[in-house]
């Protein structure tokens, strides 16, 4: 499995990005153009799906922070938006394809949320979230699905 497409949106120096990808890739560019910052998204992932010492809020605040993660240029849209497409081989269709938009909440102390999360297993949505629990507790909103041990016990 690889991955397969890449689509980013207010990441770090990104206003928005989508890229294709394959079984192997080459990032080429100038001094400062972006090339960690496209890595460094594989390595959030990383960091939101580990066990212990993870999660979203750990992930975001060891980079700096919410604010060091957006782009600056993103005025207007206040969600930082992930999305990764996973397939057997490039050019076939994904079999997975995983979804986080994440941002801060407007009020004082101002918490980082989910603002969304999908998961697709082919062309059947089988997460999307929030939810109706995530809407009688926000505070479930502060980690991702991954994260919640009681509610991701069958996926």
């Amino acid at each position: 499995m690889i991955v397969s497409k890449l689509k980013l949106k207010n990441w770090r120096n990104f206003l928005s990005v989508d890229v294709d990808l394959g079984m192997r890739c080459f990032i080429v560019g100038p001094n400062a153009c972006g090339k960690s910052n496209l890595l460094d998204v594989f390595r959030f992932l990383r960091d939101i799906a580990k066990p212990q010492g993870g999660g979203l809020q750990q992930a975001v605040q060891s980079r700096g922070g919410f604010s060091k993660l957006k782009c600056l240029t993103a005025r207007r849209t206040p969600n930082i938006d992930i999305e990764v497409h996973l397939a057997n081989n490039r050019g076939e269709s994904p079999v997975w394809r995983y979804e986080l938009g994440i941002r801060q909440e407007g009020s004082w102390p101002k918490r980082l949320l989910v603002a969304h999360e999908r998961v697709w297993c082919g062309e059947k949505l089988v997460l999307n979230r929030p939810d109706d629990k995530d809407e009688k507790d926000t505070d479930r909103l502060t980690e991702t699905f991954l994260e919640q041990t009681n509610a991701n016990f069958d996926f």
